[in-house]
């Protein structure tokens, strides 16, 4: 079973339902924990990247390190809406999904508050 791992920048709720979905999936495919410890590989990280242009360094070791990684670009001066958050995750979760099956090699994809989609960025 795959691991996909939520920083634990992720609200609690949004995991909570994520796993609540996914267990209605059979056979079960992922496993979703959220965490700060990463510890298989050769799974999926969802984590907050804070750089205005490219990626940061955070997001580059966990590439360099084999992971397929899944990043919200976040800048600081913004305030969080968790709500928002967590509604652009789930009406992007298909296309995560679909990306995930697809890609077994590391990468990076962004995304951003209703944003268009995913943007590839490396891999």
């Amino acid at each position: 079973m795959l691991k996909v791992y939520l920083d634990n920048n992720y609200p609690k709720n949004l995991v909570y339902a994520l796993q609540a979905v996914h267990q209605l999936q059979y056979p079960e495919k992922l496993e979703i924990i959220r965490t700060t410890l990463f510890q298989e590989q050769e799974s999926v990280v969802f984590i907050f990247d804070k750089s205005k242009k490219g990626i940061d360094i955070v997001t580059e070791k966990h590439y360099d390190a084999g992971y397929r990684v899944f990043a919200f670009k976040f800048y600081p001066e913004e305030k969080l809406d968790l709500f928002k958050f967590s509604l652009s995750m789930l009406q992007l979760w298909p296309r995560i999904l679909e990306t995930i099956e697809e890609n077994s090699n590391p990468f990076v994809v962004t995304y951003r508050y209703w944003g268009s989609g995913l943007k590839r960025v490396r891999g």
